[in-house]
């Protein structure tokens, strides 16, 4: 739903200094034998930000990304790592059961629309081993804020307002373009959000709805973070978590043959 705006130069630049969050680290220790000399797919890897910690922990890493910008930014940052143009929805370049475990971090999988979203997890579980991990964040459709419109910020220092001021305008400006295309399901809500200035539509899905997603694929949840790194159920308190980490691991389904 959004490839123009992560190809944009502002977007890319945005990513590169950006560091591991608490429960990334927490899932890369805590599952350490999934990743170290094995074979690890990083889906949505953006500016690299996931890169140096997986290359060097795994024996085959591959990085992919829907945006050519990023691929090509990567391409720079790491030599003689192999990184992929391309789309989760279809990863036919890839074998069944290549991977060991596939990273889809920073809430990349919400800029898929529901039904490629589905495509997209069902071919994630294709390339995965039996038994395989799949690592990934999604929008919290729970969180406090995830509805928001457009606010001014204020400031005593004149240019500084004026900054703001334009900030706010461009912000309402995406607002009023974007809310028409807002979707709200049982299952699932199509929200522009804050994120860039309202410039996008993001996929919010709840705990509950996330792991019947899961489980309707193919995949069993085995463990769920708010971005605090604290440990989360069913029954928790998620409000303040903007996004939630997922481990789900691939589990004999309906559907295999």
């Amino acid at each position: 739903m959004n490839k123009k705006k992560y190809e944009s130069k502002s977007v890319v630049s945005s990513y590169i200094n950006m560091k591991l969050q608490n429960p990334e680290v927490m899932i890369l220790v805590k599952h350490r034998e999934s990743i170290v000399d094995k074979h690890v797919l990083d889906i949505g890897c953006g500016s690299g930000r996931t890169t140096a910690i997986l290359k060097n922990l795994s024996s085959g890493y591959i990085g992919l990304d829907y945006s050519l910008e990023m691929v090509e930014l990567c391409r720079k940052r790491f030599e003689n790592v192999r990184f992929i143009h391309g789309d989760v929805r279809d990863m036919s370049e890839f074998k069944d059961g290549e991977f060991d475990y596939v990273m889809f971090s920073f809430n990349g999988l919400d800029s898929i629309n529901h039904e490629g979203r589905l495509k997209g997890l069902r071919e994630i579980r294709r390339v995965l081993k039996q038994d395989g991990l799949f690592v990934f964040s999604a929008h919290n459709r729970n969180h406090r804020h995830a509805i928001s419109r457009p606010k001014m910020k204020l400031s005593t220092t004149p240019c500084k307002q004026v900054e703001y001021f334009k900030e706010f305008v461009k912000s309402l400006i995406n607002h009023l373009r974007n809310r028409n295309h807002q979707k709200f399901e049982d299952e699932y809500a199509i929200i522009n959000d804050v994120a860039h200035n309202y410039a996008m539509l993001t996929y919010y899905i709840d705990k509950e709805n996330q792991i019947s997603q899961l489980k309707d694929v193919g995949f069993e949840t085995t463990e769920m973070y708010d971005t605090l790194g604290n440990t989360l159920n069913l029954d928790s308190d998620d409000k303040d978590s903007a996004w939630i980490y997922y481990v789900a691991r691939k589990v004999n389904h309906k559907d295999d043959t």
